[in-house]
C-alpha cells in the first residue's frame, strides 16, 4: 500500500544576519525570520576538504537524528532541517543562543560555576538517558546564554549507543585533555564521557582561579584516570550533586532577612493580580533582569516603577502602588541571596516568594467591563 505525500509547496526564506563560524565539516550563519522575528542559527554541511563531503554525510545525517530525538533545557534545540541528498549536503536550522562558550562565561561569572556545573551535568544526564554519547567535549562547546542557561552544542561526533551491541570502540579525535586509561583499550563510553566533562571543569576552575566551587569531592570522582574507580554516569553523579544539595538548605539568619526584607517589600507594593497571572520559573532569567533592574537603579535609594523587578516574578498583569517603592539595597541583598545559593535553595526561595505574592488578591477583569458582548 503506498503511502500518501503531504507537500509544503511554499518557500520559506531567511534573512542572513552575521557569519559564526567555519568548522572542519560545515559553515555556521545566523539569519532571522522576518515573519515571527527570531533568530535561528544554520548549519550547513560542506566539510573544508571536499574528499571528505561523501564519506562524512552520513554523520550530518546522524547529528540530524540525534537532536531531533532531544527536548532539554540544557541541550541546544533543534527546529527543522533540509536535505540534498544529490549533492551530499543540507541545513541545520537551530535555536540561537545568545551568550558565550562556558570559560568566557565563567571568567565574566565566576559566581555561577556551582550552577552551570550542575545544569552541564543535568544536559549530558539526558543525552545519556536518550543512549548517546557526545565524543567532542570542550569549551567551545558549552554555551551559556545570556539568562545563564548552560546549553550542549556540536553533535557532529555524536553517536547513538545500541545497548545489544558493545560500546563504540572507535577512538579517532584529537583529545583536548589527557586520555583516561581506557584509551589504552580503546574503549569510549559515559565513564569516558564522565571523565572529559570533568577535566573541562577541572581546567576551567583551575585557570580561573574559582575558589567558590563547590563540588571538588564529586569532581575528583569524575576525573579519576583509573577507568575501574571512576563514577561511572551521569545519573551517578546527579544523585551525588543532588545528595550534596541537601547539607545545604540551611539559612543563616543574615540570609533569612535578606530574603524577608525583599519580599515584604515586593508584596507591600503589589495591590492585585489577574487570575491568570503565573510566575517565572527560569532562575537565571529571573537573576538576570533582577541584575539590569539593580544596574538600573544603583544610583537611587528606591526603584521608581515597582514594574521593573515585579515583571522579573511576574507574568501577566498587575495593580501596585505608586508610594509602596522597593528599596535598591533589599533588591541588591536578595540578588547576592540567589546567586550565593544551590540550585535546590534558590528553588526553595523562590516557591518561598510565590507563597507570599500567592496572598494577594486576585481579580478577573471581564467582570469589571460587563458592558462588552462578551
Amino acid at each position: 500500500m503506498s503511502k500518501n505525500v503531504i507537500q509544503f509547496l511554499r518557500q520559506k526564506d531567511y534573512v542572513y544576519i552575521d557569519e559564526i563560524g567555519q568548522g572542519g565539516t560545515g559553515r555556521t550563519v545566523l539569519l532571522e525570520d522576518p515573519q515571527i522575528q527570531s533568530k535561528f542559527v544554520c548549519k550547513k554541511y560542506s566539510p573544508i576538504r571536499e574528499e571528505y563531503r561523501i564519506p562524512f554525510f552520513k554523520n550530518f545525517l546522524e547529528e540530524i537524528k540525534i537532536l531531533y530525538q532531544l527536548n532539554h533545557a540544557n541541550i541546544v534545540r533543534v527546529f527543522n532541517y533540509y536535505l540534498y541528498p544529490e549533492l551530499f549536503t543540507g541545513y541545520i536550522l537551530m535555536e540561537y543562543i545568545d551568550g558565550d562558550h562556558i570559560y568566557e562565561y565563567l571568567n565574566q561569572n565566576p559566581s555561577w560555576i556551582d550552577n552551570i556545573f550542575y545544569q552541564t551535568i543535568e544536559g549530558f544526564r539526558h543525552l545519556q538517558q536518550f543512549g548517546i554519547l557526545h565524543r567532542d567535549i570542550r569549551p567551545e562547546n558549552i554555551l551559556v546564554s545570556k539568562n545563564n542557561q548552560s546549553k550542549i552544542i556540536d553533535f557532529g561526533f555524536g553517536k547513538t549507543i545500541r545497548f545489544e551491541n558493545d560500546f563504540d570502540k572507535s577512538v579517532s579525535l584529537n583529545w583536548r585533555y589527557s586520555p583516561p586509561s581506557e584509551f589504552k583499550k580503546k574503549i569510549y563510553d559515559y565513564k569516558t564521557e564522565v571523565y572529559f566533562v570533568g577535566k573541562m571543569f577541572e581546567e576551567i576552575i583551575t585557570d580561573l582561579n574559582l575558589q567558590s566551587f563547590s563540588y571538588w569531592s564529586q569532581l575528583r570522582k569524575m576525573i579519576n584516570f583509573k577507568y575501574e574507580e571512576r563514577i561511572p554516569n551521569f545519573f551517578d553523579v546527579q544523585k551525588e550533586l543532588i545528595q550534596s544539595f541537601n547539607h545545604k538548605l540551611e539559612f543563616t539568619e543574615n540570609e533569612k532577612q535578606a530574603y524577608q526584607n525583599f519580599a515584604n517589600e515586593l508584596t507591600w507594593s503589589l495591590s492585585r493580580m489577574t487570575y491568570d497571572s503565573i510566575y517565572h520559573e527560569n532562575i537565571g532569567f529571573i537573576i538576570n533582569e533582577l541584575e539590569k533592574a539593580y544596574r538600573n537603579s544603583m544610583l537611587e535609594e528606591k526603584i521608581q516603577k515597582t514594574p521593573i523587578v515585579a515583571n522579573c516574578f511576574i507574568k501577566g498583569n498587575y495593580s501596585y502602588s505608586t508610594s509602596q517603592l522597593i528599596s535598591v539595597e533589599s533588591l541588591k541583598n536578595f540578588i547576592n541571596l540567589l546567586k550565593s545559593k544551590s540550585m535546590d535553595n534558590q528553588q526553595i526561595i523562590l516557591s518561598n516568594l510565590w507563597n507570599r505574592i500567592d496572598t494577594i488578591q486576585r481579580y478577573n477583569p471581564k467582570e469589571e467591563y460587563d458592558d462588552l458582548p462578551f
